[in-house]
C-alpha cells in the first residue's frame, strides 16, 4: 500500500516529469491521491490532490514542475480519509521540511498528541505526516538533518518507510522500518522508491535496503547507514536484469489481460527455475520438519489451498494451512524448533506474512521457507529460503500469473517429494512432472483461445447480476474460491465461493429462478458435483459449468456459454486450467461494467498494513 518515490538530480528543469514518470509505474500500490514535492532554489513547490497520477497530472501539472530534487507519493488510504489535506507529501512545521511514507505508525492519535501539545501544527489526518514532524522535532535539538532522521525512528511505531528532506539542504533521506524500499544510482541522478518498477525507468543500477538501514541521497551517490548507531555500510550498487518495459500493457487495453495472456509462458519459466539446483535445498528443508504450515493471504491463499490438496495426493504429507492474520492464534502455540513455514506473498512484503516471520524468528519456532515474486523483498532476505515465482512484474491489483505460478509451484514440490518419499512410483512423479514441464505452457494457451470468447459472451448475460456463489469439490476448492474473488474485486459484485457439498447447508436457500452458480469441476469429481448441480437445478437456478467437456454434465446447462471447456488433461493438470476462465470471465463481466480492472476501487497490490 502506497507508493514513495524520492530523486536527487544535477538537473533542475525536469524533476516533476522524471517523478510523474518513474512513481506511475507505482500505481497498483495506492490511486486515491498523488502528490509531488519539488525543490528549487530552496523553496518547495508542493502539489497534491484525489485521484490517480494522470488525473492529478492533468489538473494540477505536476509533470512540469522544475527543481533539482523532490518527493512523489501515490496514497492507499489508511489513516485518513482520500482527501487533499490527507495526500501526501506534507510539510512539517513550515514549508521548510517536506516528506511522504509507506505503511503505518501505529502510535499515531499518541504521538500526534504529543506533537500538538509541543507547539507542533498537524494540518491532517494522516500517519505520513507525523514522520515530517518526528524528524522536525528533532532537527529543532541537534540542527542536524541526518542524526534528526535517526533519531525520529524512536519516536515512531510501526511498519513504514519515509523519504524527507529539507528545503535548504541538498539531499534526500530515506529509512527502511519494516516496508519495502530500494534505491537505484544513475548518471547525475539518484532514486529511492517503495518498489523497483519506478526505479527501473531512470537505472538498473540498485541497492536494496534492509530494516533498520536508512540512506543519504546526492545526485551522485546513495550512502547506506545502520540507523540503530549511525555506522555507515558498504552497498555496492547491483545490476537488475528486471526488463524496464514489463510494467507495459504491450498493446494489451489492461494490464489483467496481458498478465492472463502471459502465463503459458509462466509455465515455462517456473518449472524451469523449479528444475535448477536450488531444487535441492527446498525439499531437504521441507523433509526434515515435523511439522508444516503454509501461510498466505488473498490470492495466494487461495493458490495455497490447492497446495494441500497436491501435498496430500502427492507427497502424502499434511500441510496446515491459514491466512496470513489468522495463523498466530491458529497454530502459534503447537509450533516448535522443527518445524516449517511456507509463507507465500506476491510482494514478498505483505504485513500479515512478515508479522508470522517475525514470530518465528523471535520464538525460535523452526525454519521458513518463501514463496515469494518480488526480488529484494523483505520475506527474500529474510526466510531461511526462498522460491521465486518467476513471473516477471504484475500491475494489475487482481492476480492472475502469480496464483497460477503458485500453483505450478506446489504441484512440482509435491510430485519431487512423492517420488523420494516413495508415497507414489517414481515413474508416476516423473511423468507428472514431464506434463508441467512440456504439456502446461500448450494446454494453458489453448485454455485461453477457447474459453476467452466463451467468457466473453457469458460475460454478457451477466451484466445485471449482483450476487452469485462459485462452488469447487476436491482440487478445485481453492480455485473456486480465487474465481469467486476476481469477481468480488474487480466487478464490485457479491460472489462467494465455497465447497459445493457445504451449499446445502445453508446457502442453498438463497437460490431462487435463474440464480448463477458456477461449479468448477474434474473428471474424478464430477460425478459428486452433479448431485449438487441438481440441487441447484431443482430450485430453478442457473448452473455454470468450469471444466473438461463431459457428456454427462452437458444436460446440466441451459447454453453453451454456459460451459467454460479446458481442454483435456488429466486431474492432476486440470485445476491449474480450470482458473482461467475465472479469470477472463471476471476480467470481462468488468470491463462491460466499465470498471477499470486494473485499479479496482479501495484496494491495493501490495498491503504493508495490518
Amino acid at each position: 500500500m502506497c507508493g514513495i518515490t524520492g530523486i536527487v538530480t544535477r538537473d533542475s528543469d525536469s524533476i516533476g516529469e522524471l517523478l510523474v514518470r518513474c512513481s506511475s509505474k507505482l500505481t497498483y500500490r495506492g490511486y486515491d491521491s498523488v502528490g509531488v514535492a519539488a525543490v528549487r532554489n530552496g523553496k518547495v513547490d508542493l502539489r497534491k490532490d484525489v485521484g490517480t497520477v494522470e488525473e492529478v497530472n492533468k489538473l494540477l501539472r505536476l509533470s512540469t514542475m522544475k527543481g533539482d530534487r523532490g518527493i512523489a507519493q501515490l496514497r492507499w488510504a489508511t489513516y485518513g480519509a482520500p482527501t487533499k489535506v490527507n495526500a501526501q507529501p506534507h510539510f512539517g512545521c513550515d514549508d521548510v521540511f517536506y516528506g511522504a511514507h509507506n505503511g503505518n505508525i501505529h502510535n499515531y492519535v499518541e504521538y500526534k498528541k504529543e506533537l500538538i501539545e509541543t507547539g507542533h501544527i498537524i494540518r491532517s489526518e494522516n500517519d505520513g505526516e507525523l514522520c515530517v514532524h518526528a524528524v522536525d522535532k528533532y532537527y529543532e535539538e541537534t540542527g542536524d538533518m541526518f542524526e534528526s532522521v535517526r533519531l525520529s525512528i524512536q519516536d515512531l511505531k510501526g511498519a513504514f518507510a519515509y523519504a524527507v528532506g529539507r528545503a535548504d539542504e541538498q539531499e534526500i533521506y530515506a529509512v527502511k522500518m519494516g516496508s519495502s524500499l530500494v534505491a537505484g544510482v544513475a548518471e547525475g541522478a539518484t532514486i529511492v522508491s517503495s518498489d523497483l518498477p519506478s526505479v527501473l525507468p531512470l537505472t538498473n543500477n540498485v541497492i536494496y535496503l534492509a530494516d533498520g538501514e536508512m540512506l543519504v541521497l546526492t545526485p551522485d551517490d546513495v550512502k547506506v547507514y545502520r540507523i540503530e548507531d549511525g555506522k555507515q555500510l558498504e552497498r555496492v550498487p547491483q545490476i537488475s536484469n528486471v526488463d524496464a518495459h514489463a510494467a507495459e500493457k504491450g498493446g494489451y487495453p489492461h494490464f489483467m489481460l496481458k498478465e492472463i495472456n502471459e502465463q503459458p509462458h509462466i509455465a515455462q519459466d517456473v518449472v524451469g527455475n523449479l528444475d535448477g539446483p536450488r531444487i535441492e535445498e527446498w525439499l531437504k528443508l521441507i523433509e526434515d520438519a515435523s511439522k508444516h504450515y503454509l501461510v498466505a493471504c488473498g490470492s495466494s491463499y487461495n493458490a495455497s489451498i490447492v497446495g494441500t490438496y497436491y501435498f496430500n495426493r502427492l507427497a502424502g504429507l499434511p500441510m496446515l494451512h491459514a491466512i496470513g492474520g489468522q495463523f498466530q492464534p491458529q497454530y502459534g502455540m503447537t509450533m516448535d524448533e522443527d518445524s516449517l513455514s511456507i509463507l507465500v506473498s506476491q510482494s514478498g512484503e505483505t504485513k500479515d506474512i512478515l508479522n508470522v516471520l517475525n514470530l518465528i524468528k523471535g520464538d525460535n519456532y523452526g525454519k521458513t521457507l518463501g514463496v515469494l515474486n518480488v526480488i529484494g523483498s523483505t520475506l527474500m532476505f529474510q526466510a531461511d529460503s526462498y522460491i521465486p515465482m518467476a513471473c516477471g512484474y504484475e500491475v494489475s491489483v487482481p492476480a492472475t500469473k502469480t496464483y497460477y505460478s503458485q500453483s505450478i509451484i506446489f504441484a512440482y514440490l509435491a510430485a519431487k517429494l512423492g517420488e523420494r518419499n516413495g508415497h507414489i512410483d517414481p515413474s508416476e512423479a516423473k511423468s507428472f512432472i514431464n506434463r508441467l514441464r512440456n504439456d502446461l505452457p500448450a494446454l494453458t494457451q489453448t485454455t485461453i483461445d477457447r474459453t476467452g470468447i466463451l467468457a466473453k459472451n457469458l460475460a454478457r448475460t451477466m451484466i445485471d447480476v449482483k450476487d452469485l456463489y462459485c462452488l469447487g469439490y476436491g482440487f478445485t476448492d481453492g480455485v473456486a474460491k480465487e474465481g469467486a474473488l476476481k469477481i468480488k474485486e474487480i466487478c464490485y459484485n457479491h460472489c462467494e465461493g465455497m465447497y459445493s457439498s457445504e451449499f446445502k447447508h445453508g446457502p442453498l436457500s438463497i437460490v431462487t429462478k435463474n440464480y448463477p452458480v458456477i461449479f468448477i469441476t474434474t473428471t474424478e469429481d464430477s460425478w459428486m458435483v452433479i448431485n449438487h448441480i441438481n440441487e441447484v437445478k431443482a430450485r430453478h437456478g442457473r448452473t455454470i459449468v468450469v471444466g473438461e467437456f463431459e457428456e454427462t454434465l452437458e444436460p446440466y446447462v441451459d447454453s453453451k456459454h454456459d460451459y467454460l471447456e479446458v481442454p483435456t488433461s488429466d486431474v492432476l493438470i486440470n485445476p491449474i486450467l480450470d482458473v482461467i476462465p475465472l479469470q477472463l470471465l471476471s476480467y470481462y463481466l468488468s470491463v462491460d461494467l466499465g470498471i477499470n480492472p486494473d485499479l479496482p476501487r479501495n484496494l491495493s497490490k501490495t498491503l504493508t498494513v495490518d
